[in-house]
């Protein structure tokens, strides 16, 4: 039971990665970069393989990743992605993917004040993808997709797709849901905008979207 939770695949869920005061990020959602570094290389101990999500893609996203499979992610498009996490990772040459809301380039975090909170502004991002990561959607506004009507949520789906094309040139292929909240009218909503993966926050059986 043991050596299968140490070799079971791995998506880590991170928001940002700096050194912060406790009274700037009350909700402790800030990841030091000691404790990061620590889970990174934990992993590298144990023996796993990092890829990006679109890596997933790759290798066919119907069944569950292999074991020893470790994916790193990023929500909300924090700029200490390209000031910490990135250098870090680029170091090591593992991939990550960052997801990021086009309707928040450069902005605050609603959660965390002072310069840790800051968010990527729209060069910032395209730098991250020029430094080897990857970016998907995490929508426009980061909204309950679940309480939007059906335009409302099509044009968060869409449109944070088409924004982060033409960022990167390449096509924008999967998704982390805001609060890692969905529902099944999401799910086809997800699909029908063209997204191929969607990940969620909770443990639980693999599914594609």
């Amino acid at each position: 039971m043991l050596d299968r939770a140490l070799r079971r695949p791995v998506v880590m869920v991170y928001h940002g990665v700096n050194d912060t005061a406790d009274e700037d990020d009350p909700n402790q959602i800030v990841v030091p970069p000691r404790h990061f570094r620590a889970h990174v290389e934990l992993l590298r101990r144990r023996g796993y393989r990092f890829l990006s999500v679109e890596g997933l893609l790759d290798r066919g996203a119907s069944e569950p990743p292999p074991p020893r499979t470790a994916v790193l992610t990023f929500d909300d498009g924090w700029r200490d992605g390209l000031t910490v996490v990135a250098p870090l990772l680029g170091r090591l040459e593992i991939p990550a993917t960052f997801y990021v809301c086009p309707g928040q380039w450069a902005a605050q975090h609603v959660d965390v004040t002072g310069p840790a909170g800051r968010l990527l502004d729209e060069r910032e991002a395209h730098s991250l993808v020029q430094a080897g990561m990857e970016l998907g959607s995490h929508t426009m506004s980061h909204p309950d997709l679940r309480l939007l009507d059906d335009d409302a949520l099509a044009a968060e789906l869409s449109d944070s797709k088409a924004a982060i094309e033409r960022l990167t040139g390449r096509p924008c292929r999967t998704l982390a849901y805001p609060f890692g909240l969905f529902d099944e009218r999401v799910q086809a909503a997800v699909a029908h905008a063209g997204y191929e993966l969607a990940l969620a926050w909770q443990p639980g059986p693999w599914h594609r979207l």
